[in-house]
C-alpha cells in the first residue's frame, strides 16, 4: 500500500505526483536480464481495503468457509495466494474451489492444540476450500508420535531416506516417520495398513489424546483412489491430472470413505504458482547434473510450491495403467514420480473440516496460525 486513508484535494488545479521504485530481489535468475526492460502497472484507488489474508475479513466465531470465500472473491490473488478456480482461471481446476498457491501463503492453521504457541507438530496448512469443505494438510511430515510404529511404518525418515539438502522444514527427521504406501506390495489403498492403522486409527487416537473435539471437527470423506496412468499423472500438467484423478474423467467406482487421507497429485500441482500449472510433474527429457535433477518440470524452482517440504511425500493416488503396484510420490526435488508400494516416504495427514468450524483468531502466518472452534 502506497497511501492509506489519504485525503485527495477536490481542486482541479491540484496535481499529486508519485515516483514509485520497484526492486526485484531473491529471484533465481540473473538480475542483469532485467536491465533495459519496461514495466507497466496500474494504480488503483478504492474505498474498501483489499483483503490479503483471512484476518482482514474474519471476526471471531465467523464460519471459516465464508471468510475464505470472501478473500477469494474480493481479494487479490497475488497478495493472498488464494485463487478462485472458476471457468475463467487459466489452467485452473474449473471446480469453483479456492486453493492456496505460491511459495509461502498465509494458510497456516493450529490444529490439535490450544497452546498459546502452537507446537510444531500441530501446524497444518489449508489446501483450499474444495467441494464446500476446508481441506487441511499437515505442514510437515508426520512424526511417529502421531502415526505410530506399526502398520506401514518402516523406520525414521533420517534412518531410511537420509537427510536431504532440499528439506524446507525444521522438524526432527529422527522423529518423522517413513512409511510404505502398502506393505502388502499392492497398490490398493483400501487394504493398506498405512491407511487403516497409521492414518485412520493411530492418528485419530493421537488427536483424542489432546482433546476429542479435534476429531469431531473432521468430516468423513469419500476419497477417489482409483488413481490414473503415469502419462496422465506424473507426465501431465495440473489440469490433466485433476481431470483424471478427481475430475470428470476419474474412476468413480474405486473409493474409500474415511476421515484421514493424503494429498492428491492435483492438490500438489495446484499448490505451485500458476506459471507452473502447464508443466509436467516429471520431464522424461531431463537429466542429472552433479546429483541435481534438471528438467522442465515441477523440480524447476520447487521452492515456489508451498506444498513441497523437500522430503519424499506419498500421495493417495496409485498408478493405474500397469500391474507394478506403484503409487505417486512428490519427491524431495519437487517433481512427481512413481514408487513401488513397498517403498517408503513421509506421510502428511490430510482431511476435510466439517462446515460448521469457526474462525477464532490468527492471520494464517506461521507465527500467527488460524485458530479454530466448533
Amino acid at each position: 500500500t502506497i497511501l492509506n486513508n489519504k485525503e485527495i484535494s477536490a481542486s482541479p488545479k491540484t496535481i499529486e505526483e508519485y515516483t514509485i521504485t520497484i526492486t526485484l530481489v531473491n529471484h533465481s535468475f540473473d538480475q542483469n536480464n532485467n536491465t533495459g526492460k519496461n514495466l507497466s502497472g496500474t494504480l488503483m484507488i478504492q474505498k474498501e481495503k483489499i483483503p490479503s489474508n483471512i484476518a482482514d475479513v474474519a471476526k471471531s466465531e465467523d464460519v471459516l468457509t465464508t471468510s475464505i470465500e470472501t478473500v477469494g472473491t474480493k481479494g487479490n490473488s497475488s497478495l493472498s495466494g488464494l485463487y478462485y478456480h472458476d471457468a475463467t482461471l487459466v489452467n485452473g481446476a474449473e471446480d469453483n474451489s479456492y486453493r492456496f498457491s505460491g511459495a509461502n501463503p498465509n494458510n497456516y492453521v493450529c490444529f490439535g492444540s490450544d497452546d498459546t504457541t502452537c507446537p510444531y507438530e500441530n501446524l497444518y496448512r489449508i489446501i483450499g476450500l474444495i467441494d464446500g469443505k476446508i481441506k487441511l494438510i499437515s505442514a510437515d511430515g508426520a512424526t511417529t508420535d502421531m502415526l505410530g510404529t506399526d502398520g506401514g511404518y518402516k523406520n525414521t525418515y533420517e534412518s531410511y531416506n537420509g537427510t536431504p539438502t532440499t528439506y524446507k522444514g525444521t522438524g526432527d527427521l529422527t522423529k518423522i516417520g517413513s512409511y510404505e504406501w502398502n506393505k502388502l506390495n499392492k497398490n490398493t489403498w483400501s487394504d493398506s495398513t498405512t491407511n487403516l492403522t497409521n492414518l485412520n486409527t493411530n492418528y485419530l487416537t493421537y488427536l483424542d489424546g489432546n482433546n476429542t473435539k479435534w476429531k469431531n471437527m473432521i468430516a468423513d470423506t469419500t476419497w477417489y483412489v482409483g488413481g490414473m496412468t503415469r502419462k496422465n499423472g506424473a507426465l501431465s500438467n495440473a489440469k490433466t491430472a485433476y481431470n483424471y484423478e478427481v475430475g470428470p474423467n476419474k474412476d468413480a467406482n474405486t473409493t474409500v470413505t474415511a476421515k484421514i487421507g493424503l494429498m492428491y497429485v492435483s492438490d500438489y500441482y495446484y499448490g505451485a504458482t500458476p506459471n507452473y500449472w502447464t508443466l509436467p510433474g516429471f520431464d522424461e527429457n531431463g537429466k542429472w547434473n552433479s546429483d541435481v535433477w534438471i528438467g522442465n518440470d515441477y523440480s524447476k524452482f520447487f521452492k515456489d510450491n508451498w506444498m513441497s517440504t523437500g522430503l519424499f511425500e506419498w500421495t493417495i493416488s496409485r498408478k493405474s495403467d500397469t500391474s507394478d503396484n506403484n503409487g505417486f510420490v512428490a519427491t524431495n526435488d519437487g517433481d512427481v514420480f512413481c514408487f513401488d508400494a513397498i517403498s517408503c516416504a513421509s506421510l502428511r495427514p490430510t482431511f476435510n473440516l466439517i462446515s460448521s468450524v469457526k474462525y477464532v483468531s490468527g492471520d494464517g502466518s506461521i507465527d500467527s496460525p488460524i485458530r479454530l472452534s466448533l
